[in-house]
C-alpha cells in the first residue's frame, strides 16, 4: 500500500439504497501498519432503523436520536482520512454508504485509493471462508460480543490487513462512541 491507510466499518439503517449510516469505526494505520489513532462515532440518521439492522449493531432509532446527524461530523471524519488510503472488509457496501453521505453533503470521498480486505483474503485464501467473523478466527480473532460494533469490525479488519502483510496481530484499542451520550447502550437495544 506504501503510505498510511485507514481501515473503516459502519453500521448503518439498512443494505438498501436510501440507508442511511448510523456508526463509523475507523483505525488509522501508519506506512508500516502499526496503529495511530482510532475514530468511534454515531450519528443520527434521520430515518428509521430496519428491524434487521438493530438486530446486527443493537442500536435503537431512540439512542440514534441522541447523536449528531453525519453532517455534524464531516470535516472531523475528511480530516481523519486526509487523503489517505481506505481499506474496509466488504469496501464495496462501506464505500457505497460512506460514500453516499459525502455526496449528499455535495462533499467527495476522503480518501484516495480503496482495498477491500474480503477480495485480499480471498486472493491470498483461496477456499477459506472470508466473511469477517470466520478470516478473524482463522487469525485467532474474534469479536468481544455477539453485535457488530463498527471500531470492533474496523480492527478486525485491520488485523487482517495486518495478517495479509505478514505481520502479528496488535492490541485492539476499543472505546465507547466519543460523540454522544455513552450511557443507556445496553437498555437500547431491542428485544
Amino acid at each position: 500500500m506504501g503510505g498510511p491507510v485507514v481501515v473503516f466499518d459502519t453500521e448503518t439503517t439498512g443494505a438498501g439504497a436510501g440507508d442511511r449510516v448510523v456508526s463509523l469505526g475507523a483505525v488509522r494505520l501508519d506506512a508500516a501498519l502499526e496503529p495511530e489513532a482510532t475514530l468511534h462515532l454515531a450519528f443520527a440518521p434521520g430515518i428509521r432503523c430496519h428491524w434487521g439492522a438493530i438486530r446486527v449493531h443493537g442500536m435503537s432509532d431512540a439512542f440514534l436520536a441522541r447523536h449528531p446527524p453525519f453532517a455534524a461530523h464531516a470535516e472531523e471524519i475528511a480530516g481523519f482520512f486526509a487523503g489517505c488510503a481506505a481499506a474496509a472488509h466488504n469496501l464495496p457496501f462501506d464505500r457505497r454508504m460512506l460514500g453516499g453521505e459525502f455526496a449528499r453533503l455535495d462533499r467527495p470521498l476522503p480518501w484516495a485509493e480503496a482495498h477491500c480486505t474480503l477480495a485480499l483474503w480471498r486472493r491470498a485464501r483461496p477456499g477459506q471462508r472470508a466473511g469477517l467473523a470466520q478470516a478473524a478466527a482463522a487469525c485467532g480473532l474474534a469479536r468481544e460480543g455477539a453485535l457488530h460494533g463498527a471500531l470492533e469490525d474496523a480492527w478486525l479488519a485491520a488485523q487482517l490487513l495486518r495478517t495479509l502483510h505478514g505481520l502479528p496481530p496488535v492490541p485492539m484499542r476499543l472505546h465507547g462512541i466519543t460523540n454522544g451520550p455513552a450511557e443507556g447502550l445496553s437498555e437500547e437495544i431491542a428485544a
